[in-house]
């Protein structure tokens, strides 16, 4: 384990001040204190404002133009924040309905491959700095997760990059989106990874309607022009009992957001595996198609929640999934680390040692969470970028961001009764974006989705190509029925 020099500083501290006072100097009168500016700190109460939303109903967005694909697989409705999607896999196959898809946002935003390419490389060039040009190394992961994917989605996804992409192939940054390159954008999340998110369900004995209401924050790279707020979508899958809706950008045919018809809803967070294993791919399936199989197959979390993590290992990396219905919230902790991708003990006395237990695992309200990750009130429950439970020992101490996060969500939440959605959300909005220290909204926030259960409904920050606001507009994103 690695050495506490702690103790050795402050001991050889005191010895310094001490020969300093036996020098000569009796005292400290004619000392002068060299002028400063004035002190940064501010109270932690500073961090806080007032946003109001009691009595005031969600935005609910025009609609500017509407366009058609010529077979009516797919429909858009071009909104003033967001784009509203409809694709009916009811009556077309999944690759007429995928390249349906891909010709219709090539109406709707004329200069979608031109944004979407420059952002999917920056999300590489985030990921890797030193490809140099290479791109083989993720031509080869995308492929990994393409190949793995059951036949229907990968002819959704042939229709849809067939259609996006024309005849272009590779990896080249020319303002076109590629077949390639049209698929790895679904694989972002597995082969890439996410950043930073969080979420809270409050159940019925908390809310003053006496139903679930539960909150997701997405935060990811908004691209340096934050061109990811121009391409805010809600999908809806119209596929029978499989039908869901998804709120993610455009172009994305899996999950990052989604409610299917049933109120079951899951959102991702990352948990972060990098420095711990060695990535890989072979014998890998995406773990957001895996959500969206579970949005398509089930009608409750804890069936979603189980079948996630019966596949937790066949995933890339480490994740969190929130899972909540009318009756229950529920954590998925998708431990993926097998045994033998666990790293050998280094012979480096100074080397810190990095202790690897856990398992795939569900967690709900009773239980038991690790020291660090107290929580008073059952009524509610958490999750960050990092498992909690008491068995799972995976980057719990390596991101204070995480607990920052956490303790803030306890002292906002815990112990609060007859919330209403209006309360809830002033509570989810009150800190301040000009805070230093580290926040619930950061200014990676791509949308703060909240799912009501009391009208089975849902509304959405989404945040705009100026960034993130400290009085959001909340909007009006309908009925997931």
């Amino acid at each position: 384990m690695k050495k506490n020099r702690f103790f050795p500083i402050l001991a050889a501290a005191a010895l310094t001040l001490s020969a300093a006072a036996g020098c000569g100097r009796s005292g400290y009168d004619d000392f002068t204190f060299p002028e400063q500016g004035p002190s940064t700190l501010r109270p932690v109460s500073d961090i806080y404002i007032d946003n109001h939303y009691e009595g005031t109903a969600p935005t609910k967005e025009r609609t500017v133009k509407t366009v058609k694909s010529d077979d009516g697989l797919c429909v858009i409705e071009c909104k003033d924040s967001y784009f509203d999607v409809t694709l009916d896999y009811e009556k077309g196959t999944p690759q007429q309905v995928g390249a349906a898809y891909g010709k219709t946002i090539l109406l709707a935003y004329p200069d979608y491959s031109e944004m979407c390419e420059g952002y999917l490389y920056e999300n590489i060039k985030a990921a890797f700095s030193h490809l140099n040009g290479d791109y083989s190394g993720i031509k080869k992961r995308s492929d990994a997760f393409y190949s793995a994917l059951p036949e229907d989605y990968r002819q959704e996804l042939d229709g849809f990059a067939g259609a996006i992409s024309g005849d272009s192939e590779g990896f080249t940054e020319d303002g076109i989106i590629s077949c390639d390159e049209a698929k790895l954008l679904q694989f972002i999340p597995d082969v890439l990874r996410n950043t930073a998110c969080s979420a809270l369900s409050a159940n019925g004995n908390a809310t003053a309607s006496g139903e679930r209401i539960t909150a997701r924050l997405l935060e990811w790279q908004l691209g340096t022009e934050n061109q990811i707020c121009k391409a805010h979508t809600l999908v809806h899958m119209k596929n029978g009992e499989k039908s869901f809706t998804s709120l993610s950008y455009l172009g994305f045919l899996t999950i990052l957001t989604a409610v299917n018809n049933d109120g079951v809803m899951l959102g991702e967070l990352d948990v972060g595996s990098g420095y711990m294993v060695k990535y890989t791919c072979e014998n890998k399936t995406s773990y957001t198609y895996g959500m969206r199989y579970a949005l398509e197959n089930f009608t409750t979390a804890r069936e979603a929640a189980e079948y996630l993590t019966e596949n937790a290992y066949s995933y890339p990396y480490s994740v969190n999934v929130i899972a909540t219905d009318k009756n229950e919230a529920l954590v998925a902790e998708l431990f993926t680390v097998r045994d033998d991708q666990k790293p050998e003990p280094s012979d480096d006395p100074d080397e810190e040692e990095i202790q690897i237990i856990g398992a795939p695992l569900i967690r709900d309200s009773s239980s038991e969470l690790h020291r660090q990750y107290t929580w008073e009130d059952s009524n509610y429950i958490c999750a960050v970028n990092c498992f909690v439970t008491a068995d799972n020992l995976r980057g719990i101490d390596r991101d204070e961001n995480n607990l920052i996060r956490w303790q803030r969500y306890k002292q906002l939440f815990c112990g609060k009764k007859d919330i209403t959605i209006d309360r809830f959300k002033e509570l989810m909005t009150c800190e301040s974006t000009d805070n230093d220290l580290d926040r619930i909204r950061s200014d990676g926030l791509v949308h703060m989705f909240i799912a009501d259960y009391s009208t089975e409904t849902m509304q959405a920050v989404l945040t705009g190509a100026d960034g993130v606001e400290d009085s959001p507009e909340f909007i009006d994103l309908g009925s997931w029925k």
